[in-house]
């Protein structure tokens, strides 16, 4: 009888079927990852534009913007100056501003008070007790040390809030906003 040799140089479907699902098995979750990752990438990018931009108007709002036309927007939020939804990458802005005045009279602070005392008391030309010629400060108004302007405000607190949405979320969540704060004196008469 003469014996057959078989001599499989081939893969079976079976043994390709196998292959192909271990492969998917590994591939699969690093997709996902990968995915995952530039969301994250997406949402630090925007997130980075958004403070860029909240810093821009905080500037504009400190050091551009007169104190009338600041002062109208007071307790009232109004819409920043890139206007809602500004798009920037595909991303959207939005941000709000609101101005807490203070009024002069109630703004008190310490005025420190100085006295005199003997120059040639202080040896190598330099104060040895610095505290000595400090007396207790006297507590003064900003009305008191600017009477002629007591009515008008000199002082001011700014809120400004801005929040964000990438491009592929519908709606603003609560979670991608922030709040700067900051105070405007106004000194000189603008």
């Amino acid at each position: 009888m003469i014996s057959r040799i078989y001599n499989r140089n081939g893969l079976t479907l079976v043994e390709i079927m196998m292959a192909v699902s271990i492969l998917a098995f590994i591939i699969l979750p690093v997709v996902g990852l990968l995915n995952y990752s530039n969301r994250g990438t997406r949402e630090q990018d925007a997130e980075g534009i958004a403070a860029n931009l909240a810093k821009e108007e905080m500037n504009r709002l400190m050091y551009v913007v007169t104190r009338d036309n600041l002062l109208e927007a007071e307790a009232n939020p109004t819409t920043w100056s890139l206007g809602a939804d500004y798009d920037v990458k595909g991303n959207k802005f939005s941000g709000e501003f609101s101005v807490y005045p203070h009024s002069s009279s109630d703004l008190s602070f310490s005025v420190p008070q100085f006295k005199f005392h003997d120059p040639q008391k202080c040896s190598g030309g330099y104060e040895t007790a610095p505290t000595d010629t400090l007396e207790s400060p006297e507590p003064m108004t900003l009305a008191e040390v600017y009477p002629d302007s007591a009515s008008e405000c000199r002082l001011a607190d700014i809120l400004l809030v801005v929040k964000w949405r990438v491009a592929s979320e519908d709606d603003y969540d609560p979670r991608n906003q922030f709040k700067l704060i900051a105070r405007r004196a106004f000194l000189v008469t603008e």
